[in-house]
C-alpha cells in the first residue's frame, strides 16, 4: 500500500507563519525574504506530504503568485526555490492538481531554456510530478508547443523529461506517442550535437514501452547505422531505469499489481508489463493511411508502357519512390490502375530489369496496404507462378519476395487453384519454387491459422508433385510435407499424405526438415499469420480423424428422390414406415450428412398416398353437334390406322377397360355440300376417321360408294386414282384453296 494513501491530509497555509506568508504573496518583498518564505513553505509541505483538499481556493493565490515568480524574476535562487514549491504541491495533491497545470505549465516551460543546469534539473523534477498527476493528453498540447523553441537547453531539457517520463509508464498512450515520436525523430537531426544525443535517449526511453513497432516512426532515419545503435544502447539504459522505478513503488500483497504515481492509471500486472516491453504491438495499425499517388507525376502511366526500356524503369523508380518513408498506403483507383500495369509488366516484358523492379513495387504495395492488396493478389499470382520459370536470379528474387508477401494479404483458399495450376507446369523451375512457396507458407503457420480445406485440396497435388521426374522439384516437394507437419502435427499430416509417409525414403528426410523449419519460423504461427487469421476469421477445431471435410450447415435435409423400382412396380401397395413427401427431417449435426434408416414394413402404419397419373394433353374440344358413332362398311376398311377405345359389342356386360391415350384422335370429317370440280386432290395433313354407315338415297358420304380406286375384300389396297376425293396430294406446295367444312 502507498504510504501517501495512509497519511492525514493537512492544511499546510494554515501553519505557514505568516510573515512568510506576506513576503510571498504580498509585493514588495525583497528576494532574500521571498526565497525564504517559500523554503518555510517547502519545509511544511515535506514534513506533511498529503495535502488538504477540503478546500482548493486556498492554493489559487499562492499558484499565482508562484507563476508571477516564474514569469518575473530574476534571481535564480528563487526562481528555484518556487520550481520546488510547484515539485512539492503536485505530490501533494496529486491528481487534484490537475486544475492548476495551466497556470504553471507554460512558465516551467519557459524556464527550462535558462543557461544554468541547476534551474533546468529543477524544471524537470517539477514537469516529471505534474505529468504524473495528469493524462498524457492534457499536457500533450504544452509539450508540441515546447518543441516549438528553438533554444538548444530548452530542447536537451524537454528530451530528457521524455526520456524520464517513458521510464515510468506501463503501456504507451497511442494517440500522444503518435504526435510526440515524429517530433522526437525531427529533433534527432538537429544541428547541436547535446540535442541529438538527447533526441536518441528519448527514442530509446520509447523502445523499451513499445518495442519493435517503434519502427514506423524511425524510417526517417532507419539508414543512419550510428543513431539506431545509439537508440539500442538507450533502450537499455531505460529498462535499467524502468526497474529501479518499479522497485521504488510500493507493491500490493493482494495481487501483485504496481501501482503507478497516477492513480487512476494504476493496477497493471507485471506480466503485463512485459507483455507491452516485449513488442507485440503492431506499427502500421498506429499509423495513418496516406496517399502516395499525389507523389506520382502524372505522366507515369505512359512512362511504364513506353518502348524504351529505360522510360519504363524511370517510371518504375518514381512509383517506388514516392512509398519510401511511408509506412501505410491507401489504394486509390489510379494506383490500382498503375498496379496492372507493373503486372503486365511482369507478365509481358523482356527485360529482367524492368519485370524485377515491377515486383518490387508489388511487394511494396502489398507490405503497406495489406488486406487491401488482396484483389491485386488474386489478380497477379497466376501470373507470377508462371514467371518463376525465369532462371535470372534478380528477377527470381523479386517474385519469391513478392509471392511471401502477397500471401500474408489473401488465405490460401482465395488462390489455391493458381498453385495447383503452377503445380502442374510443364516447367520443372516453376513446380521447385512454387513448392518452396508452399513450404515457406505452412512453416509460417501452426493448427489455429491452417485453412484445412485448403490443405486437403492441395494434398493430391503435393503427393503427386513428391515423384516428380526433376530431382529438386522432389525435394521441394517433401519440404512442403515436412512443413505441414510442423504447422499441424505429425498424426495429421500422415493421414493426409500417407503415400509420400509410406515411402522409407522420403520419410526419413522429413523430421530433419522439420527440425529446420521450426528453428527458421519458430513452433507457433508468426504475427503475420495470427494477423491473417484474424482479419478472415480462419482456423477453429482440428479436423476429425475420418478426414472428411465439413459440409455446409442448413436447415433441413434433402428430400430424397423416390426410385424407379418403388413407384412402377406393380401389385398392391404395400405398408411402409417412410414419411410421405413433403415432410423434412432436421439435420442432426453441420459436419455429418443426415443418415435415413430404413425399417420393416409395419402392418399398423399407413400406407402412402397413390401417386397422380402423368398429365397428358387432350384434344381441344369440340362445341359442334356431336354426330352419332358410324360404323364402317364390311366391304371397305380404313384408310388409316387411329388409336381409339376398344369397340364393345351390343349387349355385351363386361365393362369397358379404359385406357390412357397416347396421341389425340382427330374429329370426323363430314362433307355438307357437293365436292368441288376441281381435279386437284385435298391434302392428307387431317387423317379421315370413321366413315357413316351408307344409307339409300345418301350420296355425302366419301366412302359411300365403292370405286374402282377402293379395294374389295381380299383384295390389295391399290393407290388411289388422281380422280378420287381421298387421293394423297402431289409432292409439290400446298393447293392455295381446298374445300371448306362447317367443322372446320
Amino acid at each position: 500500500m502507498d504510504e501517501w494513501s495512509i497519511l492525514d491530509e493537512v492544511d499546510v497555509l494554515a501553519k505557514w507563519p505568516s510573515e512568510h506568508k506576506k513576503a510571498v504573496l504580498e509585493a514588495g518583498s525583497k528576494w532574500k525574504e521571498r526565497k525564504e518564505g517559500l523554503e518555510a513553505l517547502n519545509t511544511i509541505i515535506e514534513q506533511n506530504p498529503r495535502l488538504s483538499t477540503t478546500t482548493m481556493t486556498i492554493y489559487g493565490e499562492l499558484m499565482d503568485e508562484i507563476r508571477k515568480v516564474l514569469d518575473r524574476e530574476t534571481n535564480i535562487v528563487v526562481v528555484t526555490t518556487a520550481i520546488r514549491t510547484v515539485e512539492l504541491m503536485a505530490k501533494g495533491l496529486r491528481h487534484k492538481f490537475s486544475g492548476f497545470i495551466g497556470m504553471v505549465v507554460p512558465f516551467l516551460i519557459k524556464r527550462a531554456k535558462d543557461k544554468k543546469k541547476n534551474v533546468r534539473d529543477a524544471v524537470l523534477g517539477a514537469m516529471a510530478a505534474v505529468s504524473d498527476t495528469t493524462t498524457p493528453e492534457r499536457v500533450q498540447k504544452d509539450i508540441v508547443d515546447w518543441f516549438g523553441i528553438p533554444s538548444p537547453e530548452s530542447k536537451q531539457t524537454l528530451l530528457s523529461f521524455l526520456f524520464a517520463y517513458f521510464c515510468r509508464q506501463y503501456s504507451p498512450d497511442i494517440p500522444f506517442v503518435k504526435t510526440i515520436a515524429p517530433l522526437i525523430v525531427k529533433a534527432s537531426s538537429e544541428s547541436d550535437v547535446a540535442v541529438r544525443d538527447k533526441a536518441c535517449q528519448a527514442l530509446g526511453g520509447l523502445k523499451r514501452l513499445m518495442g519493435d513497432a517503434i519502427s514506423a516512426f524511425l524510417v526517417p532515419i532507419s539508414t543512419e547505422t550510428a543513431k539506431i545503435e545509439k537508440i539500442q544502447q538507450y533502450q537499455e539504459e531505460a529498462i535499467e531505469e524502468f526497474r529501479k522505478f518499479q522497485e521504488s513503488q510500493p507493491k500490493s500483497m493482494e495481487n501483485g499489481q504496481i501501482p503507478s504515481e497516477n492513480s487512476e492509471n494504476s493496477g497493471e500486472t507485471t506480466e503485463e508489463v512485459a507483455a507491452t516491453s516485449s513488442g507485440v504491438m503492431d506499427p502500421w495499425e498506429i499509423m495513418d493511411s496516406e496517399d502516395v499517388t499525389k507523389k506520382i507525376d502524372k505522366g507515369v502511366e505512359a512512362q511504364l508502357v513506353d518502348k524504351n526500356w529505360k522510360e519504363r524503369v524511370a517510371g518504375g523508380e518514381s512509383v517506388k519512390k514516392s512509398m519510401e518513408g511511408v509506412l501505410r498506403i491507401d489504394l486509390p483507383d489510379r494506383l490500382v490502375e498503375i498496379l496492372k500495369i507493373l503486372i503486365k509488366i511482369i507478365e509481358k516484358d523482356v527485360n529482367v530489369n524492368v519485370a524485377s523492379l515491377s515486383a518490387q513495387i508489388l511487394k511494396d504495395v502489398a507490405q503497406k496496404s495489406r488486406f487491401a492488396f488482396a484483389s491485386i493478389a488474386h489478380r497477379a499470382f497466376p501470373v507470377v507462378f508462371d514467371k518463376l520459370k525465369d532462371k535470372k536470379a534478380v528477377l527470381r528474387d523479386a517474385l519469391v519476395e513478392y509471392c511471401d508477401e502477397a500471401a500474408n494479404t489473401t488465405p490460401l483458399s482465395a488462390y489455391s487453384e493458381a498453385v495447383i495450376a503452377a503445380l502442374g507446369s510443364k516447367n520443372p523451375q516453376t513446380r521447385q519454387q512454387t513448392a518452396l512457396f508452399l513450404s515457406r507458407f505452412f512453416a509460417k503457420n501452426d493448427t489455429k491459422t491452417m485453412e484445412i480445406e485448403a490443405v486437403k485440396q492441395l494434398v493430391e497435388h503435393i503427393t503427386k508433385v513428391t515423384n516428380d521426374a526433376d530431382k529438386e522439384v522432389r525435394e521441394a516437394a517433401i519440404r512442403v510435407v515436412a512443413a505441414i507437419q510442423k504447422s499441424m502435427g505429425e498424426a495429421i499430416s500422415k493421414r493426409l499424405l500417407a503415400e509420400v509417409y509410406d515411402d522409407k525414403l522420403k520419410a526419413d528426410k522429413i523430421p530433419t526438415i522439420v527440425e529446420e523449419l521450426e528453428t527458421e519460423f519458430g513452433k507457433s504461427a508468426t504475427p503475420e499469420m495470427l494477423r491473417l487469421a484474424k482479419h478472415y476469421k480462419i482456423g477453429g477445431p482440428a479436423p476429425s480423424s475420418s478426414g472428411a471435410p465439413k459440409r455446409a450447415t442448413s436447415a433441413v435435409a434433402p428430400r430424397p428422390k423416390p426410385t424407379p423400382s418403388a413407384t412402377s412396380r406393380p401389385g398392391p401397395s404395400r405398408p411402409s414406415t417412410a414419411k410421405p413427401s413433403g415432410t423434412v427431417r432436421p439435420v442432426q449435426s453441420a459436419s455429418r450428412a443426415p443418415v435415413v434408416a430404413r425399417r420393416a414394413p409395419s402392418p399398423t402404419s399407413a400406407p402412402p398416398p397413390p401417386r397422380p397419373k402423368p398429365f397428358v394433353a387432350r384434344p381441344a374440344p369440340s362445341f359442334a353437334a356431336k354426330p352419332r358413332a358410324a360404323v364402317a362398311p364390311a366391304t371397305s376398311k380404313p384408310i388409316a390406322k387411329v388409336s381409339a377405345t376398344p369397340a364393345v359389342r351390343p349387349g355385351s356386360s363386361a365393362p369397358r377397360a379404359t385406357a390412357t391415350r397416347v396421341a389425340p384422335i382427330a374429329p370426323n370429317v363430314i362433307r355438307r355440300q357437293a365436292p368441288p370440280t376441281s381435279s386437284m386432290a385435298p391434302p392428307t395433313q387431317k387423317p379421315i376417321g370413321i366413315a357413316r354407315p351408307q344409307t339409300a338415297g345418301t350420296t355425302r358420304s366419301r366412302i359411300s360408294a365403292p370405286t374402282s380406286g377402293i379395294a374389295r375384300p381380299g383384295t390389295s389396297l391399290p393407290r388411289p386414282s388422281s380422280s378420287s376425293r381421298i387421293a394423297r396430294p402431289p409432292s409439290g406446295s400446298r393447293p392455295s384453296s381446298r374445300p371448306g367444312s362447317r367443322n372446320e
